[in-house]
Parts: structure tokens; sequence; C-alpha cells
């Protein structure tokens, strides 16, 4: 499963918004520059979350953008269906709601898609915006620091593979043979 940027732009925002909570209005510039995000980008964003009641907007010199609940009061469900629309569109959903299985009988996937929606609900839902923006934290990594983490990631999971294989291999070669 892959977040979005759209998600995590959106979620940074929150998180901006949230720190300068009590406050008053924030520019969206301002935030942009800061976390270092497309302003244009940022306006779309910001679009949807007021629509979904999460984001107010004040007009004129000292206006700007704020939370329109409490941070602790939005749980991270909220700012993800906000940005994206249902967690998990579950393939036997129904047209009223694309995150419940519609059809009389489950069908053989039904299982595991409900338990990867369960958990995405659970975690996400059991975590506010206030929790987020309470944590220690920064821009994200540059482009290529990511693709290094992602290679020596990759590295690791490779070497486990492989020692897990040569052991698996040893363990048979070591076993008596059966008369």
């Amino acid at each position: 499963m892959k977040i979005s940027t759209r998600t995590e732009y959106g979620i940074r925002v929150l998180v901006a918004l949230a720190r300068q909570q009590g406050n008053g209005p924030i520019s969206l510039a301002g935030i942009a520059k800061a976390e270092k995000l497309p302003h244009a980008y940022l306006e779309q964003l910001v679009g949807d979350l007021r629509r979904a009641g999460l984001v107010s907007a004040t007009r004129g010199h000292a206006g700007g953008y704020q939370l329109a609940r409490d941070p602790a009061d939005i749980p991270m469900t909220d700012a993800v269906r906000a940005l994206e629309g249902p967690l998990l569109e579950m393939p036997c959903a129904g047209a009223d709601n694309l995150e419940a299985c519609d059809r009389p009988q489950p069908c053989s996937v039904h299982e595991v898609f409900q338990r990867v929606f369960e958990s995405l609900s659970g975690a996400l839902g059991g975590t506010t915006l206030a929790e987020v923006a309470a944590t220690a934290g920064g821009p994200p990594y540059p482009p290529a620091v990511r693709k290094r983490r992602v290679a020596q990631h990759a590295a690791i999971v490779a070497a486990a593979s492989a020692a897990s294989a040569a052991s698996a291999a040893s363990a048979a070669s070591v076993q008596p043979k059966q008369a």
C-alpha cells in the first residue's frame, strides 16, 4: 500500500496548523515555505480539508488557515478520508459505502480485505492529529536520501532471506537418511 503525496502533504499542513493552534490564522504561503511544499498544490488540498470541516479560512490582511476543531478531536481517519476518500475501497463494496461489503455472501477474499480495513481504521482512528503534531519531526528526507534508505532496507531484507535459505539448506543436509 502506498501513501500518496496528496495525503502526505495534506497531513503535513494539518500538523503545521496543529502546532500553531491558538496563534490565529496562518498563511498557506508560510506553511509551504516552511515545509518546502508547492503552494499551488496546497491550495487544492486545503479546499478539500475545508469541505471536510477540518480547516477554516479567514480572509484579509491577517487571514490564513486554522484548524476548525481541536487537534485532539481530529482522528487521522478524518484527515485521510478528506484527502483520499475511503480508507480502503473494498472490491465487494456497495455504491453507498465503498468501505463495506455489499454482497449477500462474502467472497473468497472478503476475510483478508476486512482485516486490512479494520487494521487501517484502527490504527488511523486511534491516532489523533494532536498526537502526530506532538511527535518530533521535520521536513522529509531528500529524494537521494530516500533512495539510499530504500536500498539499505532492500539489502537487509535480501541478506535476511539469504541467511534463512542457507540455514534451511544446512539443516536439510544434516538430517539423517531414513532407511
